[in-house]
């Protein structure tokens, strides 16, 4: 008998089985059931169903097809289905489509057929990553997935970097390994065939549960497979097992009004492959990772390349499972009819005040904890309980849309997202207790983890292929939401605070003479039943305007807290593609004015900001920047052959193309521009991957970019890009 935690699970579609890795103090153990048979389900005309469970009865991927009661969506009475039970874990999505094919629509639809087999075993079994197991006959768990004080194993961790031996910057699947490190280990100097075969040595001698790379899924493990097969090494693998690691490219998908990429994951078996690229890990890190993968029972290695959105509707479908509701196939739940003058009032977004451009001295910026999980949860919104035929009569409706809200049951949502709050906060307050303060990075990323989860959960709401997405559930929660913040800033200004800017769920609010603000938070939970929380107070705080037409921009500002920290949002300096040479000087320019205690003492400072910027134009004048801080990073929305004009992506997806390499939509390109007027693709920019150190920047447009960027921070004071240019053309520093 072996006690461990579950670090992986895997299915083994070849074999018809399931693989978990056991992690105990002696090493990892491997256990194998092959007992586990997936199911689907088919509803239709009873009559049909019966001719279906005929029909199936001959087919040899079929175990066993029976009749059961389960419901079909959310809040519905059981109906009668068919169960099929398959043997071939890889012939259910082929089983699962025939089946659909034999009728329409509306007569025969499908369930749980698209689940995925890790996930179908941990819930049958109700077991979850990283979960303390008892492993004899079979799995039995010793864990419980929403304790706070949960112990996970100690982890063996290494990490996996390649050089290569090109002729180019631009690694290529034809260029052969020159070095590896993995760990502390480094091999070199040896033929490619013999490092591949020590870096198996050495990993096996190490046996890491957890192997790092930095774009391993894009590039670093499917290149050491290729270049093993290339090696004619047949059993090269850098798990415990030997694994198949696909060669697919990945997929671009458009999320948030963003083309992004995805590359194809890379699994290692019986060990996790983390590629730090993956956007979750990057926002969560390890521990927030673990923190999602208990309580979606997702396994670590998957979730780690996943988005918050799966992860909450892992959470979702696992509810509804324990409920006996059945995942429908091809979701159909049609908006409700609306009137145009309904569908005008329904369909807005949240309250906004806008901006009041300046500074602003002594502010006070406020914001719900969680506002949009809290209104699912507080007025059980859900996909069956708005609308609800049960209710229809009841007096309390959402506000302006005027839909009624079940009150005989619990939703769905609510039911998910409530102990997350609750979770949420009790990290919160562990991080601002001293007493467990060796413990402030694991809970501060659990608690990002919990954020990410929820902040997505409002938005999957409204989402249509979201597997409980009704747009009426993300309309009532946008109507709450702007009755709250309305009511919050009218409490506020009866209180005489000033409301100088709200959006979503935040408030900044001028203090008065006398103000109390933890008065002020009482009374609002008081009257809106949401716990608020204090951001912070700004000495002083600048609202930027909209380059367009001077009105306030929601979204782009910069402040001085009172404990000192600094707070930007919208600015350059937050942009993933500007340049850190503009950067570097606005950060700079920040760090002047960040010198004053009041608007006057800003006032004050602007001269010295502005003879920063200087320093950096004269730097820029004279040649004197380094390449590597003049290189822009560009997210590219098409492949080369899909963009209509001449720009600078365009420039380098076309060099690119001559080293024959092609990028696909969402992934990014890095260049340096070297003649912007320029209509010929090598002379325009130059990729940096490409360069070799030689090239001269354009710096008539990296100064325009420079200037720009002190627009940024000081238009409300009325310097413009042009007027910071004739003060770079005089030698005596800026007065007001």
């Amino acid at each position: 008998m072996t006690k461990g935690w579950l670090i992986d699970v895997d299915a083994d579609l070849e074999n018809n089985c399931i693989i978990s890795w056991i992690k105990s103090k002696s090493g990892v153990e491997k256990f194998v059931d092959d007992e586990f048979h997936p199911s689907f389900y088919v509803h239709s005309p009873l009559p049909d169903l019966k001719a279906l469970e005929s029909e199936l009865e001959d087919d040899e991927r079929v175990r066993s097809a029976e009749f059961d009661q389960k419901r079909l969506w959310l809040g519905e009475k059981e109906s009668r289905v068919l169960r099929v039970t398959v043997n071939d874990y890889s012939g259910l999505w082929e089983l699962a489509k025939q089946v659909d094919e034999r009728g329409d629509f509306s007569r025969h639809r499908l369930f749980n057929v698209d689940l995925s087999i890790p996930l179908r075993y941990m819930l049958d079994k109700d077991i979850f990553p990283m979960a303390l197991m008892e492993v004899d006959h079979g799995l039995r768990v010793l864990d419980d997935a929403w304790s706070i004080d949960y112990e996970i194993p100690e982890l063996i961790m290494i990490g996996l970097k390649v050089e290569i031996d090109g002729t180019g910057k631009i690694p290529r699947w034809g260029d052969p390994i020159s070095k590896i490190q993995a760990g502390d280990h480094i091999l070199a100097e040896m033929g490619e065939k013999e490092l591949l075969c020590r870096l198996m040595e050495t990993i096996r001698e190490i046996d890491p549960d957890v192997i790092y790379t930095d774009g391993g899924d894009s590039f670093t493990i499917p290149y050491l497979f290729h270049r093993a097969g290339l090696d004619g090494i047949k059993d090269f693998h850098l798990g415990r097992e030997k694994e198949d690691v696909s060669m697919k490219t990945g997929k671009s998908y458009f999320s948030y009004g963003q083309i992004k990429y995805k590359p194809s994951p890379c699994h290692l078996m019986g060990r996790i492959h983390m590629d730090r690229d993956a956007f979750l890990y990057g926002e969560i890190g390890l521990y927030g990772l673990i923190e999602l993968s208990r309580l979606s029972r997702i396994p670590l290695q998957t979730l780690s390349r996943a988005t918050p959105g799966t992860a909450v509707t892992a959470m979702q479908i696992r509810q509804a499972l324990e409920e006996g509701t059945l995942i429908a196939w091809k979701k159909n739940v049609p908006e409700a009819f609306k009137t145009a003058e309904e569908l005008l009032i329904a369909d807005r977004g949240c309250l906004i005040y806008e901006p009041v451009v300046g500074i602003h001295e002594n502010v006070v910026e406020i914001d719900f904890s969680s506002l949009y999980p809290n209104i699912m949860v507080k007025y059980n919104i859900s996909p069956e309980t708005v609308l609800c035929d049960c209710c229809k009569g009841v007096k309390n409706r959402v506000p302006s849309v005027n839909y009624n809200i079940c009150v005989e049951r619990e939703g769905l949502i609510p039911k998910v997202l409530r102990p997350l709050i609750e979770r949420r906060m009790e990290y919160k307050r562990r991080i601002a207790d001293q007493a467990y303060s060796g413990r402030h990075r694991m809970y501060a990323e659990r608690a990002s983890a919990l954020k990410w989860v929820l902040v997505t959960s409002f938005g999957y709401t409204g989402y249509r292929n979201a597997r409980f997405g009704r747009i009426e559930c993300h309309e009532a929660i946008s109507a709450y939401s702007r009755e709250i913040l309305l009511a919050t800033a009218e409490i506020a200004e009866e209180l005489g605070y000033s409301t100088l800017h709200g959006i979503l769920d935040s408030l900044w609010l001028e203090l008065p003479r006398h103000g109390d603000l933890d008065f002020l938070c009482s009374k609002i939970y008081e009257s809106i039943g949401i716990t608020i929380g204090i951001e912070g107070i700004y000495k002083w705080i600048v609202f930027l305007p909209n380059k367009t037409n001077g009105a306030g921009s929601l979204n782009r500002y910069y402040g001085l807290f009172d404990s000192g920290e600094l707070k930007v949002r919208g600015i350059e300096l937050r942009r993933r593609d500007t340049p850190p040479i503009i950067k570097m000087a606005q950060m700079d320019m920040l760090r002047e004015l960040a010198k004053a205690e009041d608007a006057d003492g800003f006032h004050r400072c602007i001269p010295d900001s502005i003879e920063v910027l200087r320093k950096y134009a004269d730097m820029i004048r004279g040649y004197e920047c380094e390449l590597e801080d003049l290189v822009f990073t560009s997210r590219i929305s098409k492949s080369l052959d899909g963009y209509d004009h001449f720009s600078n992506n365009v420039a380098s997806l076309f060099q690119l193309r001559q080293e024959g390499v092609e990028l696909s939509p969402g992934q990014t390109v890095r260049y340096i521009i070297t003649n912007s007027s320029s209509r010929k693709p090598f002379r325009r920019v130059k990729v940096w991957e490409l360069a070799d150190g030689s090239e001269q920047y354009d710096r008539e447009k990296y100064l325009f970019n420079l200037m720009k960027a002190g627009e940024s921070l000081l238009l409300p004071f009325g310097f413009t890009a042009h007027k910071l240019a004739e003060c770079m053309k005089t030698t005596s520093q800026t007065t007001l």
